[in-house]
């Protein structure tokens, strides 16, 4: 079996080094510069929609990347200063089609997700195709692509959804994971229709005999998702507890991406996955804390009086900086962009956070990480929409996006 409690044990040990001081930045932006990107963020806006109205003038279905990557590459560049080694992977041919062949197969696998679902399994497929370039496979939707990042808007929304009971979600988690190995087991609604639907792919593309890893990773965030349900109130959960499954959930769930990308791994490619995964997981922690907090739900920032959680944030950062430097064990990052771009976008999805949650935050903690903003936190909390992120609305807009069908009960 893998070792996930021993790649656990490592990076608890890494979080509990870590510093809680101030991080130090390669970028800091004083008033008039934001102003700039924010003037540049305006004019993309304006540029998209111009676009669009153009397109339902003529009435005519164009391929939308032809104008879309050009005025992308200008406001990745002026509004969030990404220099070109950063651009030429985010904007490479081979990244280009992806997001466009996830979202329409996407949409005819399941007409009644909404937008924001598959938006949700598309960030999963950018990840994916990073540990693609990384292990020098093709940039592309395989099965297990499609399949892993489709897991997620079906089952986390399930494992979320308040009106389902404590109960309820146990029986899921169990014939789910019964499922996963290989069992049989009988499908009770729609969705774990679809769910059984996606396993299926993973074993066309990785036989279970040949393939063992692949099924004891998926195990792994199996089992890390059912441990999660641990995190409701009134659970008593120890700090070291909740750090623990934290650190378990989501450093299993990249542990998987990478063995559903490359079949086979390293016991090295592993941690340092594991470790990815963990990063990302404190990202996601310190994004939703003002949900997870009035749902109740325990994480190590949302257990957090409001005014102290920056000290957290720094601490973040120096692990995330640390972890990631395990991935150069992976022969596709050849180079310091790879990691840089990675490190970057976390850094400043975090930054974004903590400007969009800006009452978990003293004051004095605001001033000093607005300065790295390429944009004001007021101008922020203006563009801020009813989805999570203002990624979500570029992504809508890119692809003209139609509602939903009815949902499937």
């Amino acid at each position: 079996m893998l070792p996930v409690q021993e790649y656990i044990d490592h990076f608890k040990e890494m979080w509990e080094r870590s510093p809680d001081t101030f991080p130090q930045f390669h970028n800091t932006y004083s008033a008039e510069e934001k102003l700039a990107h924010e003037r540049n963020f305006d004019g993309f806006q304006k540029k998209l929609k111009e676009l669009q109205n153009v397109r339902k003038a003529q009435q005519v279905q164009r391929d939308p990347a032809k104008s879309f990557f050009p005025m992308f590459r200008s406001f990745l560049e002026t509004v969030f200063d990404f220099n070109p080694g950063h651009l030429e992977i985010i904007l490479s041919e081979e990244f280009k089609d992806v997001s466009k062949d996830f979202f329409y197969r996407a949409r005819a696998f399941g007409p009644e997700l909404d937008p924001e679902d598959i938006y949700q399994g598309m960030r999963n497929v950018w990840i994916m195709n990073g540990l693609q370039l990384m292990a020098e496979k093709p940039v592309k939707i395989t099965p297990s692509v499609f399949a892993y990042s489709m897991i997620y808007p079906y089952s986390d929304n399930l494992l979320d959804d308040p009106e389902l009971s404590k109960d309820e979600k146990q029986a899921f988690s169990a014939r789910f994971d019964r499922r996963l190995r290989g069992l049989p087991e009988e499908a009770v609604n729609h969705t774990e229709k679809q769910l059984f639907r996606l396993i299926s792919m993973f074993e066309d593309e990785f036989p279970r005999g040949e393939f063992p890893k692949v099924y004891e990773s998926l195990y792994a965030i199996q089992q890390g998702q059912t441990n999660s349900l641990k995190m409701i109130a009134q659970n008593g959960l120890s700090d070291d507890e909740i750090c623990t499954i934290c650190f378990e959930k989501g450093g299993a769930s990249v542990l998987a991406d990478g063995y559903l990308v490359a079949g086979e791994m390293t016991r090295e490619q592993e941690q340092a996955l594991f470790g990815y995964g963990v990063y990302l997981q404190l990202l996601d922690d310190i994004q939703d804390v003002k949900e997870d907090s009035l749902a109740s739900t325990k994480t190590i920032f949302s257990c957090l009086p409001e005014k102290d959680l920056g000290r957290f944030v720094n601490k973040t950062i120096h692990f995330g900086r640390k972890a990631l430097e395990e991935m150069r064990c992976f022969n596709g990052v050849k180079s310091d962009d790879f990691l840089g771009l990675m490190n970057r976008s976390i850094e400043m999805m975090t930054v974004e956070s903590v400007g969009l949650n800006h009452t978990w935050y003293s004051k004095g903690y605001l001033k000093e990480i607005e300065k790295v903003s390429p944009l004001h936190f007021d101008y922020l909390r203006k563009k801020r929409t009813q989805s999570k992120s203002q990624r979500f609305a570029l992504f809508q807009k890119y692809f003209d996006m139609p509602k939903a069908k009815q949902k499937v009960a």
